[in-house]
């Protein structure tokens, strides 16, 4: 919670930032400008910095807001780099139109051919990373099934040892089972899954009548990759 509530702080200061920006263009803007061009074109450059600034503030929101251990930086930096591109084109825009007083549809013209420049490239951006989005939600539901199944097993593991122990000795399994049950189905690094797999594959090999505390030791190693794992998880959103 409160990482989210430093990503929220951090948009809300990036915010504050480009609106302090949009308004010393504004003013510089307006001064800059023949009194004749304080008119249409003027609040038109307000207009389209307004958009800029909205664009900005919602696609930097998605981005920090979006946990996904770094797998989109690549999309993200681009969706960065042309939302920046157009933000700094509109204040330029504005500062040409206060020089040079275009007409009213000449400047309409110049900004729709912006939009086409920067929002097109950055639609198509978006749209591959809502595919890769739309991928990991699969790897997630997939993930899901793995811990379930794997939650089951060690149920099961500890359902047949109690013909040999009590219940009470194989609470630490039934915990493990409840761990992997309810654990983040997020995709953890791959040597940490692997960890994981080969702890509980140990476990699953323990012979019950060797005796509980075999079978106990093979539960700790096995409890301390899952933490290792969630832990990985969990740092990475």
């Amino acid at each position: 919670m409160g990482k989210i509530i430093d990503k929220i702080r951090q948009v809300f200061n990036l915010f504050l930032l480009m609106l302090l920006i949009v308004a010393v263009a504004a003013v510089f803007v307006w001064f800059l400008a023949e009194p004749e061009s304080q008119g249409t074109t003027f609040w038109m450059s307000l207009a389209f910095m307004g958009v800029a600034l909205l664009l900005s503030t919602l696609f930097a929101s998605r981005i920090a807001l979006r946990g996904n251990g770094g797998r989109g930086v690549p999309g993200h930096f681009a969706q960065l780099f042309l939302i920046a591109g157009y933000f700094i084109f509109t204040i330029i825009a504005a500062i040409a139109n206060a020089r040079m007083s275009f007409s009213a549809t000449g400047y309409l013209l110049i900004h729709v051919a912006g939009l086409a420049v920067f929002l097109i490239p950055l639609l198509l951006t978006n749209m591959a990373l809502l595919k890769q989005d739309s991928a990991e939600n699969r790897e997630q539901k997939q993930g899901r099934l793995d811990l379930a199944a794997r939650a089951v097993r060690i149920r099961n593991l500890a359902a047949d040892a109690e013909a040999h122990f009590s219940r009470e000795e194989l609470t630490p399994l039934y915990k493990l089972s409840e761990s992997l049950q309810f654990s983040d189905p997020t995709p953890g690094p791959r040597d940490l899954e692997n960890a994981l797999d080969s702890a509980l594959a140990v476990l699953e090999r323990v012979n019950p009548e060797g005796g509980v505390q075999e079978l106990l030791r093979a539960c700790t190693q096995a409890e301390r990759a899952l933490e290792a794992r969630n832990a990985a998880v969990l740092s990475a959103k």
